[in-house]
């Protein structure tokens, strides 16, 4: 093969989940960094986990990121605010006591998860929400988008040559059990792809230098947090992890869901990112 036909392994962006806030301090991170001359969008693949597969969806594209942080200022009529109840999360907790240190386990509970408790959002409400959040329908060449297979629990990777669209992608990848709808795409069944992991940066090991951003940075069970999960990677990388600082906490609240709180999570973001961009610029080069 042709050296310059070899796709290239230096540099990857991890985009993690978070909800809809977690979608509003990742763009504040992108634009801040931005600002301050980092460019993500020259990294050789961007991975996005359900906030972060709407992110890096227009990250990847090419978008311009000033007008993405705008229109986190701005409401989304098709946003519909929703939240996770104390049966719901209690649910979610079974789902890793029971699958334990095993992904694939903890996968598959989450499918069950899934599947047992439809929520009052209906699907054609949900694909309108996904198509408004989405700036592209055409699939970037470095995006790779996360999802789990609700029967089986493996977690699964979509890119451009996986023959479906990208609004299908990234609504599977963002489908949080008992919140969203499950995602049938073909004869398979999708759930959100943050349920094993909410950044799954691990998928970047072979990169040289990697910029993690996860706004759910927290483990449960025996899934690691994004704290571990960077470092496993540091073996044999440059790796550079941001989460929410305590302003970006205070902004995002208690509930990822609440589509009120975008604006100032997003400002949050931004003034975050400017005050590591001399550290990130340094790493990223």
């Amino acid at each position: 093969m042709n050296s310059q036909n070899k796709k290239s392994t230096n540099r990857a962006v991890v985009l993690g989940g978070g909800g809809v806030t977690g979608i509003a301090w990742e763009v504040g991170v992108l634009t801040g960094l931005l600002e301050s001359g980092v460019d993500l969008h020259q990294a050789d693949t961007i991975i996005g986990t359900s906030a972060g597969s709407f992110v890096g969806a227009a990250l990847a594209s090419g978008y311009d990121i000033n007008k993405l942080f705008a229109s986190q200022l701005e409401s989304n009529p098709n946003e519909i605010p929703v939240s996770a109840s104390k049966e719901l999360m209690e649910w979610w907790y079974k789902a890793f006591v029971t699958g334990g240190s095993d992904p694939r386990k903890v996968g598959a509970e989450f499918g069950l998860i899934a599947k047992n408790n439809p929520p009052s959002v209906s699907p054609e409400q949900r694909r309108a929400l996904v198509e408004s959040r989405l700036v592209t329908k055409e699939w970037p060449q470095q995006l790779q988008v996360t999802a789990i297979d609700a029967d089986t629990g493996q977690l699964h990777t979509f890119d451009h040559q996986s023959g479906i669209a990208l609004p299908d992608a990234v609504s599977a990848s963002g489908s949080v059990p008992g919140i969203w709808p499950l995602v049938s795409i073909g004869e398979r069944n999708w759930t959100d792809g943050g349920m094993v992991s909410s950044t799954n940066a691990r998928l970047a090991k072979d990169y040289k230098r990697i910029i993690i951003l996860s706004p759910m940075p927290r483990g449960y069970g025996a899934i690691p947090g994004a704290a571990e999960e960077a470092a496993g990677l540091q073996t044999n990388a440059e790796v550079y992890l941001i989460i929410p600082d305590e302003h970006s906490v205070a902004a995002i609240g208690n509930n990822p869901y609440d589509p009120t709180r975008c604006g100032i999570t997003a400002i949050a973001g931004r003034e975050q990112a400017r005050s590591i961009a001399e550290a990130v610029l340094a790493m990223w080069g």
